[in-house]
């Protein structure tokens, strides 16, 4: 009978990079500052937004802001991640979490999620005008609509809270649009700048966005 082994060590496989980038904590603005990352290598999550905790199979809401290293493309994996290598390409400068992540234990890990978390205001600067564009959307586009909804299971979202939604999608896109063309980004800035578009978030819910005479309608699944 083989005798059970207690792992000790990472062994390079690869599973944890490939489930997704970490969040970032406020140790990490020193990668920032050393220019380790790039604005466009991050994504926000927003309060209110739909997440999946360490212990939770079901998504809870974001109870403060989240910036999350981006995966790759259209995949999981983090984006720093080489999978042909099965190593981490910023390795020696890897944010806190990544340096604490252990599979075989967690405690650690545990101990700082969801505390000293980095916003988008600890990396942008004060005086960037885009500032004020980004207080504006969270005022115009909040997502605290979503912490009234229940994880779509069992019957249908109703009309009024449909129409609510739908209203609010279409103030999103238009206020991306119109700040993706004053400042100039592109989609990997926009989603660090004003996290993923609200009919994105919405997929969870199993509302399918079409487009009729130039507007977003929300199609209940």
């Amino acid at each position: 009978m083989s005798k059970h082994i207690l792992k000790t060590e990472c062994e390079r496989c690869g599973t944890c990079c490939m489930k997704g980038g970490p969040a970032l904590h406020i140790e990490d603005k020193k990668l920032f500052l050393q220019e380790i990352i790039d604005r466009k290598y991050l994504i926000t999550i927003r309060k209110g937004e739909p997440v999946f905790s360490l212990e939770e199979s079901k998504p809870e809401w974001a109870k403060t802001e989240i910036i999350k290293l981006k995966g790759n493309h259209t995949e999981w994996s983090c984006i720093f991640y080489d999978r042909k290598n099965f190593s981490c390409s910023i390795y020696q400068h890897r944010p806190l979490e990544c340096i604490l992540l252990k599979c075989w234990d967690t405690v650690e890990l545990k101990a700082i999620a969801g505390k000293r978390l980095l916003s988008r205001f600890d990396i942008i600067s004060s005086d960037e005008p885009i500032i004020k564009y980004i207080h504006k959307h969270e005022k115009e586009c909040s997502l605290e609509i979503l912490t009234q909804l229940s994880i779509k299971q069992n019957g249908k979202i109703n009309k009024p809270t449909l129409a609510e939604l739908t209203e609010l999608v279409n103030k999103d896109l238009t206020f991306r649009s119109e700040a993706l063309k004053h400042f100039n980004l592109n989609l990997d800035l926009e989603l660090f700048y004003f996290g993923r578009p609200l009919f994105k978030i919405l997929s969870q819910f199993a509302l399918i966005p079409r487009e009729i005479n130039g507007k977003i309608i929300l199609i209940q699944a």
